[in-house]
């Protein structure tokens, strides 16, 4: 069901195939502050192969002898790959007598104590390193799309991951939701997965119209600002000062999660929203009988440490990247290189 979405630099021209490997797309979680020494939580940077977060947490679990529940975690990361993220073990009492278990099936690369479980969100950014294969050319289009994302930052696009293997989280939702009996039967994990893919959708679709508007990169009458690297929104007049300060990507505009709530967007930016969510009725109305609550999110970001070598012998494409947490490297993927997803344009 998902929309044809535009990108800012233009279609990518050249195409590849990323994961062949676990190897080939490597993740490391950036927690942004170190535990303070301590407390009774244990946090654990710990390096897992073909396990997912919740998977990891199951087996950290048996592995310490604690519940499911006593672990914490801030960002769930890929089975099909190689990544780095911090767990906290809530362990009352055991910091002069904690022993670490020997495993094979994780390796622990960092520890320390702290006096509060990790929660969801809590980390600042992750660290990309993918190679992408059968990559046959890498043409001056390519290397102008590199140049700008550098320059201007990228779409903050929901990736792949929000909208199902097969692409058809959407209209499932919509299916499973239209029946009162089939939605009091999902499970919260489920049903949560299923609107914020609803939710997901209308975003993307709203970032592509201000993209085909080209006001995706600067800020324009009636926005919601948000604070880069925070939650925090408010609404100013275009000013030279807001001006410099979105070039710095000291802040950037926000376009809307969907749901109950004051939106607060004026003018222009107000219009091109009410534009979307009237053509798509279904998903809106579905998440205001659900009573999703409005959020906001930003329409771009920096990508910072930004490196791409082109090996033309192996046809490998080497990419590094850092992104701040909740945006997807798939999304900054498409902006450069055809990696299949489909969702392009």
């Amino acid at each position: 069901m998902s929309a044809t979405l535009l990108y800012p630099y233009g279609a990518a021209e050249i195409s590849g195939v990323i994961k062949t490997s676990a190897a080939d797309f490597l993740v490391d979680e950036i927690l942004g502050f170190e535990p303070s020494g301590e407390g009774e939580h244990l946090f654990l940077k710990i390096e897992k192969t073909g396990l997912s977060t919740h998977e990891l947490i199951d087996q950290i679990a048996l592995d310490f002898n604690i519940k499911p529940r006593d672990v914490g975690y801030s960002g769930l990361k890929d089975k099909h790959a190689i990544t780095r993220q911090w767990l906290s073990l809530h362990l009352a009492g055991q910091m002069q007598s904690m022993k670490i278990p020997e495993t094979s099936a994780y390796k622990i690369l960092a520890q320390g104590w702290h006096a509060r479980k990790l929660k969801p969100g809590s980390h600042r950014s992750n660290r990309f390193e993918v190679l992408i294969r059968e990559v046959h050319t890498f043409d001056e289009t390519t290397q102008q799309q590199i140049a700008s994302i550098r320059e201007k930052g990228m779409a903050n696009y929901f990736g792949q991951q929000r909208f199902g293997v097969s692409d058809d989280n959407v209209s499932r939702a919509l299916q499973i939701f239209a029946n009162a009996r089939k939605t009091r039967k999902l499970s919260r994990t489920r049903k949560g997965i299923y609107m914020s893919a609803l939710r997901s959708e209308l975003f993307n679709q709203i970032l592509s119209a201000r993209i085909g508007h080209e006001i995706w990169d600067k800020p324009v009458e009636g926005d919601v600002f948000m604070l880069s690297g925070s939650q925090s929104i408010f609404q100013e007049e275009i000013t030279d000062q807001i001006i410099d300060r979105y070039s710095r990507f000291d802040i950037s505009s926000t376009a809307s999660l969907f749901g109950e709530g004051e939106n607060r967007l004026k003018s222009q930016a107000l219009e091109i929203e009410q534009g979307v969510i009237k053509d798509n009725a279904e998903i809106s109305d579905c998440l205001l009988r659900l009573k999703a609550k409005l959020h906001r999110r930003p329409v771009r970001i920096q990508v910072k440490n930004f490196e791409v070598d082109y090996h033309p012998d192996n046809k490998l494409l080497s990419l590094k990247a850092e992104l701040p947490r909740g945006s997807y490297f798939t999304s900054l993927l498409n902006h450069v290189v055809d990696i299949g997803t489909g969702r392009a344009h």
